[in-house]
C-alpha cells in the first residue's frame, strides 16, 4: 500500500482501525458485494469502486479478481 494510506490508517484510533481492518477483510472475500456501501465510480478508471465506512472512503480497483487499494481517506479529502 502507498505510504499515504499507511499513514492515514496509523492516525486512526484503535476502534476505527479495527473496523477498517474488518471491512478490508470482508472486501477481500467479496469485492463485488452489492450493498449501499459499495458504489461503482464514474470518471475514474474502469472497474473502480468506492466503499463507504462512515466518514471514511476506500477507493479500489478490481483487476483479474485482485483488489488494488488506491486511496483511503475522509470523505471531504478523497473526492
Amino acid at each position: 500500500m502507498p505510504e499515504k494510506i499507511i499513514k492515514f490508517i496509523n492516525s486512526l484510533d484503535k476502534k476505527t482501525r479495527e473496523r477498517l481492518k474488518k471491512r478490508l477483510e470482508d472486501l477481500k472475500m467479496n469485492p463485488f458485494k452489492t450493498s449501499n456501501d459499495v458504489k461503482k465510480l464514474k470518471g475514474y478508471k474502469e472497474n473502480c469502486y468506492r466503499l463507504r465506512m462512515g466518514k471514511i472512503r476506500i477507493i479500489y480497483i478490481i483487476n483479474n479478481n485482485k483488489i488494488e487499494i488506491i486511496d483511503i481517506d475522509y470523505r471531504g479529502n478523497i473526492y
